[in-house]
């Protein structure tokens, strides 16, 4: 059915997603992640979501994840993808204050494309 797509409140707003899909019910579908989250507001989202993803995309992320690994395990709803440091540095280096992406999904990879260039990209999944 219809679904809305939208970012959250970020860092003034804990108990919000990063960005969410919200069917026509009010239902949090998706709720989106980015960075290096602790497991008690992932658990608390996967109670309130059909499925919770984390994007996790700095140097730090291993780091993160072997101190977080075991704690995230029985949280079924719970996907964790890895995006490689230089695609997000890359992605960083094209962000504009009013811009325009294309996005193409091929086998799992991601490329997108604006006016500065593109970026192709594939996340890995560790959970």
């Amino acid at each position: 059915g219809d679904a809305t797509l939208a970012v959250g409140a970020g860092l003034s707003d804990p108990d919000d997603p990063d960005a969410s899909l919200t069917d026509c019910t009010g239902r949090k579908r998706v709720w989106i992640e980015v960075g290096q989250p602790e497991d008690k507001p992932l658990t608390k989202a996967c109670s309130k979501a059909d499925s919770v993803i984390v994007y996790c995309f700095n140097h730090a992320s291993e780091v993160w994840w072997k101190g977080i690994e075991t704690k995230l395990t029985r949280l079924e709803k719970l996907q964790v993808w890895r995006i490689p440091t230089e695609a997000s540095q890359a992605m960083a280096a094209m962000a504009e204050r009013s811009m325009q992406l294309q996005a193409t999904v091929q086998e799992g990879a991601l490329t997108l494309s604006s006016n500065l260039g593109s970026v192709h990209l594939e996340p890995v999944r560790w959970k």
